[in-house]
């Protein structure tokens, strides 16, 4: 539940959820050794992250108009997807959370959708999808 992922350094503002997948591609590999059997190798391999989020107004929180202007600059950004350095049972602790140093998932990646929901009545919310651009590294410590 406190999995977050960190675009640039900053934490998606009053996300909702985080997501982070992992594709293997794969190729037929079976031979007549391997009777009636199938066999695969693995020969690609990619990741994918997505947020859901509140939109908020604050300028000091990654939100849709940061996103918006990474999108539309189509360079990648480096992403970091664990659980903050600063975290409590108190809400968000005062200067924003903090990226994780350990335990963590990190890379490069590209906005891949910014989608944006405001509907009659209530909070706008919006949600953006990354497509990884190399390896997602895993960092222990």
């Amino acid at each position: 539940k406190d999995f977050m992922i960190f675009v640039d350094g900053k934490a998606t503002a009053l996300a909702t959820s985080h997501k982070l997948t992992l594709n293997a591609e794969t190729s037929d590999a079976a031979s007549k050794d391997d009777g009636m059997w199938d066999e695969s190798v693995i020969t690609k391999m990619s990741w994918e992250a997505s947020t859901e989020a509140r939109v908020s107004a604050d300028a000091d929180v990654e939100s849709f108009v940061a996103l918006f202007d990474m999108f539309i600059a189509g360079e990648p950004v480096t992403l970091v997807c664990g659980i903050p350095t600063n975290l409590t049972n108190d809400g968000v602790p005062e200067g924003g959370w903090t990226a994780p140093t350990k335990n963590l998932y990190t890379g490069q990646a590209l906005i891949t959708s910014l989608d944006r929901s405001d509907a009659k009545g209530s909070n706008s919310s919006m949600t953006v999808s990354f497509k990884g651009g190399g390896k997602l590294e895993k960092k222990a410590s």
